[in-house]
């Protein structure tokens, strides 16, 4: 396949001609869209792209194919004038061949695209919780074949050491098919394949699994007399997956599943994000996220996302494109046309374990449903099924009853259960979503709503592992998303993410992270200013960390250790830390309470002094220092503001210690900031440029002298670039809660190029290095 990304012409009105089209490459998205505010007007319109490709006398003895990967949303093509097909989904890949009407020379491909809101595809017909947005925003490839090839290959593995393979082969030459399996460059074995099937047992492999990702390659060959004619690399794992009884099993094992959802959104560029951005994504949802899972909702992504997941073992649940609406019947041939394209051009991914084959959040269609799965399950048997509904005992045609269990509201149990969700209870049940609208968090919420927000998670997740009813968790959800003017905050964002935009974390993404054990994790919820609570007290903070104990010291001095957590069903919990208590054991230690006599009396003062919400034996004490100094109301309330809260007093330095197998590791100090500082954080310097551009994200956050994050530092930040790469989104941009992020991308020069961040903080730079692209 050679990709063909670069020298494309685009208009914005196809109707109008390429008479003053602009040159662009691609993933392209036709217009550069505003963080906020945002609106599907900006970007719904029948566009047209162009491209020149040169074939050469040999070329014309071949079969030629386009291969796109993703074009929003109704793509029709012509190649040299004439009308090659028309594909009816923005998710899906189309490929088509036009061989027929190939010449040596200048060959000319043009794509009529619509990205309206057409009610006759899915996932329109009604209102939708997303923006859907436009353009050629995946990759586009030109296939050169011969007149006989492999159409398809299908591996599958029944067990761990053993594999099926299902060869399509297109053409009327007689062929022989010659395999080799890989492990890397190693051959474990090799053969001829008997008619279009290959059988493979007892191998001596290793399983494809999470925490041991291996991945192995089929290389099939096609000869004809005795030549190679084409040749097809196959990666895949060995893995089975079963949904059995109410349990899932994974190589045999029994699995809870615990993860987000991702739309494929980025700021300002829409879906047309590089192959790098892709494959970043998938890292974070793993390796700072501590995720297992992901659904791509609400439709199938980026095959470099789901060849990232397959290489760092980050288990998949993809389905097909809807949100609500069910459509006439031609809606539904589309929906069922989708299922077959999704199932076909992903079932070779170890890491997809679920096929999604109901219109996410829909009614019950027992009709239409019953022939999606019957889709699903011709063409790929070995893996289960399911759909995510919000309907409680709906019909269930599926393996999998998958549920959007919106039930916790803070104060009451993480999920339901079981018996009120389904009427099948010998069947899995897996909460397929949870949280997000019940909770918006903005990253410049006041520290209570991300603190709140992130223990909703937790509670979520707690429940969900704790009940033994549940074979997973995926709440939502990844990242904050531009939506439509029906959803969202006021400014068309929906503030569900565990990240923001940038996919930089809130407190509910060190939540996540805490849950996994890939790297140390420990994070305070608060600030621990006194100003940002009523009275200056500052009660429950909660510290989200992996640590097996956590040491708390002020100004220096140990006043506590902290190691358990009211989530004990976690892997782990977060620890509550509650100051007030801290300060209150503080209060007065020379006096001894064992001499008083008039604990009722005591009691009642402090209650009259209005600390009856304390615990017990605290409310006790303060009572026996009240008495015993017979204060007045308003001396007690000045010993409670003193000693409680510290008000005035001196400020306080806290620093909470991470303990891991014994020793300190990480830490957490907080004190009063004077010194702010960015935060630039990019996954590389290094970007390649050739057949496309190459893009990364950098994120931006403010952080103070002891690295934390600074909430009120909502700086405008002026962004500038020079040499061989350009910003992708705007040149001044404000920082929301002390976080961003900036865009980069390659456009078509080798050598260095640097990044400019200004602000009032001072100016800081980054230089990449644009590498000609080798491959």
């Amino acid at each position: 396949m050679i990709r063909i990304n670069d020298d494309w012409l685009f208009t914005s009105s196809y109707q109008d001609g390429f008479d003053k089209a602009e040159k662009v490459r691609l993933p392209h998205n036709p217009q550069k869209l505003p963080l906020h505010y945002s609106d599907p007007k900006l970007y719904e319109m029948i566009s047209g792209y162009r491209k020149v490709i040169t074939l050469g006398e040999e070329d014309l003895k071949k079969r030629i194919f386009l291969l796109f990967q993703g074009a929003a949303h109704i793509a029709t093509l012509y190649f040299n004038g004439i009308e090659i097909g028309i594909h009816y989904s923005g998710y899906t890949a189309f490929t088509f061949e036009v061989t027929e009407h190939i010449k040596k020379g200048e060959n000319i491909i043009e794509v009529k695209l619509d990205s309206r809101e057409n009610k006759d595809i899915p996932p329109f017909g009604f209102v939708i919780d997303y923006l859907t947005y436009s353009g050629i925003y995946r990759d586009v490839f030109l296939i050169k074949k011969n007149k006989s090839y492999i159409k398809d290959v299908f591996v599958s593995t029944e067990t761990t050491s053993s594999l099926n393979v299902q060869y399509t082969i297109d053409g009327d030459d007689d062929y022989v098919i010659q395999y080799e399996l890989l492990d890397g460059e190693k051959v474990i074995t090799k053969g001829n394949v008997e008619g279009t099937t290959l059988s493979l047992s007892s191998l001596p492999v290793s399983p494809w699994s999470p925490g041991s990702p291996k991945l192995y390659t089929l290389r099939s060959k096609l000869l004809v007399s005795g030549e190679v004619i084409d040749t097809e690399d196959t990666s895949f794992g060995f893995r089975t997956i079963e949904a059995k009884g109410k349990d899932l099993y994974l190589n045999g094992e029994k699995v809870f599943l615990k993860g987000l959802n991702r739309h494929q959104a980025f700021p300002y560029i829409g879906y047309a994000a590089t192959e790098r951005m892709q494959r970043e994504d998938a890292r974070k949802l793993k390796y700072e996220l501590g995720c297992d899972i992901v659904r791509t909702s609400h439709y199938p992504q980026s095959q470099y996302f789901i060849s990232e997941c397959d290489k760092i073992g980050l288990l998949v649940f993809t389905e097909i494109p809807g949100w609500q609406h069910i459509g006439d019947e031609k809606w539904k041939e589309r929906a069922i046309e989708n299922t077959k394209e999704m199932v076909l051009q992903y079932r070779n991914h170890p890491s997809i374990i679920i096929w999604g084959v109901r219109i996410n959040e829909s009614q019950d269609d027992d009709e239409f449903y019953k022939r999606t799965n019957e889709v699903a399950h011709s063409l790929d048997p070995t893996r289960p099924t399911s759909g995510v509904r919000y309907l409680e005992k709906s019909s269930l045609l599926e393996d999998i009853y998958s549920y959007n269990d919106f039930s916790h509201t803070g104060n009451n149990p993480g999920v339901k259960k079981k018996e009120k969700v389904t009427k099948v209870l010998d069947k899995p049940l897996l909460i397929s979503e949870a949280n997000g609208h019940m909770f918006p968090t903005k990253p410049f919420d006041n520290w209570e709503r991300r603190q709140e927000h992130a223990l909703r998670h937790a509670s979520v997740l707690n429940d969900a592992l704790s009940d033994n009813n549940h074979i997973g968790c995926i709440e939502w959800c990844m990242t904050d998303y531009a939506t439509h003017k029906d959803f969202g905050s006021g400014d068309r964002i929906c503030y569900h993410g565990v990240m923001d935009s940038f996919r930089n974390p809130k407190d509910a993404g060190y939540l996540w992270a805490s849950q996994s054990d890939e790297k140390e994790v420990i994070h305070v919820s608060s600030s621990m200013d006194i100003g940002d609570y009523n009275g200056g007290i500052r009660g429950k903070v909660w510290i989200f960390t992996n640590a097996e104990r956590v040491d708390v010291y002020k100004n220096d001095k140990k006043i506590t250790s902290l190691s358990s957590s009211p989530y004990s069903s976690l892997p782990h919990g977060p620890m509550e830390f509650n100051d007030t208590i801290g300060n209150l054991l503080e209060v007065d230690e020379g006096y001894d309470k064992k001499k008083a006599e008039r604990v009722k009396d005591c009691l009642n003062a402090a209650v009259e002094y209005g600390f009856q919400n304390l615990p017990l034996k605290y409310v006790i004490k303060l009572g026996f220092i009240m008495l015993r100094y017979k204060m007045t109301f308003s001396d007690g309330a000045a010993l409670f503001g003193k000693y409680v809260s510290g008000w005035g007093g001196e400020s306080i330095k806290w620093r909470f210690q991470g303990i891991w197998n014994g020793k300190e590791g990480e830490s957490v100090t907080i004190s009063p900031s004077s010194t702010l500082h960015l935060e630039i954080k990019t996954e590389t310097s290094i970007l390649y440029e050739g057949n496309g551009y190459d893009e990364t994200l950098v994120r931006i956050r403010v952080l103070d002298e002891n690295n934390n994050l600074a909430p009120y530092a909502q700086l405008p930040l002026s962004i500038k670039t020079s040499g061989a790469i350009e910003n992708a989104g705007f040149d001044l941009i404000t920082l929301e809660g002390g976080m961003g992020g900036v865009i980069i991308k390659t456009k078509g020069e080798i050598g260095k190029g640097t990044l400019s961040l200004s602000s009032e903080l001072g100016e800081e730079k980054i230089v990449f290095d644009v590498r000609a692209y080798d491959k």
